[in-house]
């Protein structure tokens, strides 16, 4: 289990999903923007909140595991 995550300010959190693979998608509704992830054969796409001011931890956890990423990729992204 992961210990210890960062709160994250929207580009921060960006700037690792993409440094991990992901990819804009598209605009959203409101300040929401889409980002996608291709897991092999799966794409996923998660909506990111842009007008929050920071992520709490456990937000910032939702959103790598709604991407797939493993506890493995999440520490090593976050070094």
């Amino acid at each position: 289990m992961l210990r210890n995550l960062p709160s994250l300010k929207a580009k921060q959190l960006i700037r690792l999903l993409k440094s991990g693979g992901c990819e804009f998608y598209r605009e959203g509704k409101g300040d929401h923007k889409l980002y996608v992830r291709y897991v092999g054969q799966q794409k996923r796409v998660v909506p990111i909140d842009m007008g929050e001011k920071e992520f709490s931890p456990l937000y910032v956890l939702r959103i790598f595991r709604q991407f797939g990423f493993t506890d493995e990729e999440i520490e090593r992204l976050l070094k």
